[in-house]
């Protein structure tokens, strides 16, 4: 790559989808150009792959940006609390 395309990419609002849509372009030019020899049903699930990838770390950035509820959090914190002294205690006096 060129310092150009680097500068780019790094001020690139979304890095993953350039360099997605770089290698798809890198794809089509070398299929196109008959660098690569790939059966159509064969490059179609590269692209298939390619955008399942995408779509999966998209749902992982909604999960990442949408916090745990405060209420929730506290629930499962105190659950745990419970969960460890109940053990404990249950496990003390079976012995």
């Amino acid at each position: 790559f060129d310092l150009d395309s680097l500068e780019f990419l790094q001020d690139a609002h979304d890095s993953c989808e350039v360099v997605l849509q770089w290698v798809q372009r890198l794809i089509v030019e070398a299929s196109g150009k008959d660098i690569i020899k790939i059966a159509p049903p064969i490059l179609s699930r590269v692209y298939n792959q390619l955008g399942n990838g995408i779509v999966k770390l998209n749902n992982a950035r909604k999960i990442k940006q949408f916090p745990v509820p405060f209420p929730l959090a506290q629930m499962v914190a105190f659950m745990l609390v419970c969960h460890t002294v109940v053990t404990t205690a249950v496990a003390a006096f079976s012995v």
